[in-house]
């Protein structure tokens, strides 16, 4: 067996280690706390670093070169969509501190960059820490973002759960969920808007998922997560004002119906409405759609469109509506993903529903050509 000698190994570590020095002399990083970082979702600032947990939430600058590092930690179970001008997503998965480098060949140009965290908050915590560009390049302020705000409060379907599941069979795995194939995000594109998913799998209104209760106790449900900064941190709260929007699309009610005991009509009612009035008073413009389906069916959709009725005469108003997807509308073989959950395509038909009713809600022109060409494929 060949030997190497202490000698030649010195020799490796210094070289390894000049290599890493004349790398970092080419570069310049930029930490997250930089003017030209934009981002959008909630987002905790934490000295020259920004946390994050909730689905969804972008990270966007501009930077010039053809070099790009990225400083992230992610944790095993999060995942990360990397996206360059209009290039096809990376996938990034940075289990420790990481300094991910794009792979692809870039011209010396300005460039656009959009990182966006595709897991939901039960995956784990984000910690985006910066960029590296080449030494004589530079960040710069990204596009603007769209004035047009659509907020989502929903479950797993909300979230994106298992859209990347090659069939209805297959089990979870965080590798699978991709909120930007969720309805809620398509819906977004569709507009050119704004979003904010505060989602999370398994959540009802009144009762979460395989609950032994009619009300969950021990874990929350949905509505109070909504002052959240981080998802399952009651103690540090987001000001909703810090986004205002046009549209909000709750899509609650299938997790307190998927098993029994079911909670009580009353219960149920009563719980949506207060959601309803909160938003109602935090958002007096904005108009609200109340989404069943297509993961559940009775007595959820006559409970949810009851309330509807209820809250638009408590509230006088005409701006809160009822959308029910029904079952029938996914195909159970080409339109599912992991563990039965809608796949990318079955997301892409509940889009195709919602989109005209906020159209019309809002007299906001919009784009179905993303749900049009992919449902062809």
């Amino acid at each position: 067996m060949k030997t190497i000698s202490i000698k030649t190994i010195f020799l490796l570590i210094v070289g390894l280690t000049q290599l890493t020095v004349n790398s970092q002399n080419k570069v310049t990083f930029y930490p997250a706390s930089h003017p030209s970082f934009v981002y959008m979702g909630r987002v905790q600032q934490n000295n020259e670093t920004v946390k994050f947990n909730w689905p969804g939430v972008n990270v966007m600058t501009s930077f010039s070169g053809n070099e790009l590092g990225i400083k992230i930690k992610g944790g095993e179970r999060n995942y990360f969509n990397v996206w360059v001008d209009d290039r096809p997503e990376q996938i990034l998965h940075a289990v420790n501190d990481t300094v991910w480098w794009y792979p692809e060949k870039l011209s010396k140009g300005l460039h656009q960059l959009r990182i966006v965290k595709r897991t939901e908050g039960d995956m784990g915590m984000a910690e985006f820490s910066g960029v590296y560009v080449g030494k004589k390049d530079k960040l710069e302020k990204p596009a603007p973002l769209p004035e047009r705000k659509v907020l989502f409060i929903g479950n797993s379907i909300t979230c994106g759960y298992g859209t990347e599941g090659k069939d209805k069979m297959e089990r979870f795995k965080p590798a699978t969920e991709n909120c930007e194939k969720s309805y809620a995000t398509i819906t977004a594109r569709a507009f050119n808007a704004q979003y904010h998913l505060v989602s999370h799998s398994g959540l009802g209104m009144v009762r979460n998922y395989g609950d032994k209760n009619k009300v969950s106790t021990q874990l929350l449900p949905m509505p109070p997560r909504l002052k959240y900064l981080i998802d399952g941190d009651s103690t540090c709260h987001y000001d909703l004002q810090n986004y205002v929007p046009d549209a909000i699309v709750i899509n609650l009610g299938t997790n307190d119906f998927s098993t029994t005991p079911f909670p009580d009509e009353a219960v149920f009612i009563a719980a949506g409405k207060k959601l309803i009035k909160k938003l109602k008073e935090e958002f007096p413009d904005a108009k609200i759609v109340c989404v069943t389906g297509p993961m559940i069916n009775e007595p959820c959709f006559s409970y949810t469109k009851k309330m509807v009725g209820e809250i638009r005469n408590d509230l006088a108003t005409e701006n809160v509506v009822f959308v029910g997807i029904p079952v029938n509308l996914l195909n159970t073989d080409n339109d599912l993903g992991s563990d039965y959950h809608p796949s990318y395509r079955g997301q892409l038909k509940l889009a195709q529903l919602l989109i005209p009713v906020l159209g019309t809600m809002l007299d906001w022109d919009y784009s179905l050509s993303e749900v049009l060409e992919k449902l062809k494929d």
